[in-house]
């Protein structure tokens, strides 16, 4: 009998403490599904936010390194800006510029006749349909693009978009980031600007970097002006260092490439920009250093009249073969 009564109360205490426990575990469920949802939901919110500021959406990254406010030369709407100093370039150092080619119209850059072409996206292009009586709010970021204006403003210095360096000064020009998570290989902008349209070309731009564009044809900067959008085109690509095929080197103005690939490599192109102290690239501009009839196990090295090791940032590498 005694053996009964406590095989019952065993029973029933077992019984108990499954109750128990299942009532616990469906607690711990509830909150663990309750704290994945909010976290869910706080991961849409920012992806959400990304995209009604008109961010490509794929790997969207911001430049955090660069301070507006220091770029050389540069003073914004809002009056941030250093004083006109003159760029940061090194590049009256008389060195011979015979690796260095101009483009159809004069440029040292390049930065889209030819390289790296296979790799890039088609271009695209993004037009405001809307109402332009608006003035721009900055940030401004343009749909799809992955291009974000940070700051409109004037330059006052070298005119680096043409190659010529010419002294100006109250040039328009635009502060643009690459938030996408793709490098664009080029780059327009179109503003309107009262009655006239402000035209800015970036090449060859690493995502998540940071440019400083000169309106194009040297248009001067008037503070009274309502700048708006009008349109935009640009095409994406994935830079290439091709470190298996070329080694690269720097001393002073000079580039130096060895060919490490074990065959013949034909024309070999080396792009690169210039920075400012601020962590901005100098100018939409990308240089290119030229090497022809590149064969294996050649060293070759080039002059060059832009190209600074304190100050010049090399970004691609292409190849003929």
């Amino acid at each position: 009998m005694k053996d009964k009564v406590l095989i019952a109360v065993l029973v029933i205490l077992l019984g108990g403490l499954v109750l128990w426990r299942m009532d616990v575990g469906s607690k711990i469920a509830n909150y663990a599904s309750n704290k994945s949802s909010t976290t869910a939901d706080s991961s849409e919110d920012s992806q959400n936010g990304s995209s009604s500021s008109g961010d490509s959406g794929d790997n969207v990254t911001d430049d955090t390194t660069t301070d507006v406010s220091k770029i050389s030369g540069f003073t914004s709407e809002e009056g941030s800006g250093s004083d006109n100093n003159g760029n940061s370039e090194s590049d009256n150092n008389g060195s011979s510029n015979s690796g260095e080619d101009n483009d159809g119209n004069g440029n040292s850059n390049n930065g889209t006749n030819g390289a790296n072409n296979g790799s890039s996206d088609s271009n695209n292009s993004n037009k405001n349909n809307s109402n332009n009586s608006n003035k721009i709010s900055l940030p401004y970021t343009i749909a799809t693009t992955g291009m974000k204006i940070k700051s409109i403003g004037q330059y006052s210095g070298s005119f680096v978009e043409d190659g010529s360096d010419r002294s100006v000064s109250n040039v328009l020009s635009i502060v643009v980031t690459n938030t996408s998570g793709k490098d664009l290989q080029y780059g327009e902008i179109k503003l309107k600007a009262g009655s006239k349209t402000a035209t800015f070309k970036l090449t060859n731009v690493p995502s998540g970097k940071s440019v400083l564009a000169l309106e194009t044809s040297g248009m001067k900067y008037n503070s009274g002006t309502n700048y708006t959008y009008a349109d935009a085109t640009y095409a994406q690509t994935n830079m290439s260092m091709n470190s298996s095929k070329v080694r690269v080197s720097t001393e002073d103005s000079k580039v130096t490439i060895k060919n490490i690939s074990g065959k013949d490599l034909g024309t070999v192109y080396v792009y690169y920009k210039n920075l400012d102290k601020s962590g901005a690239y100098l100018g939409g501009i990308t240089y290119r250093v030229k090497f022809e009839n590149v064969k294996s196990g050649d060293t070759l090295t080039q002059g060059t009249k832009h190209f600074s090791k304190s100050n010049s940032k090399i970004i691609m590498v292409d190849t003929e073969n």
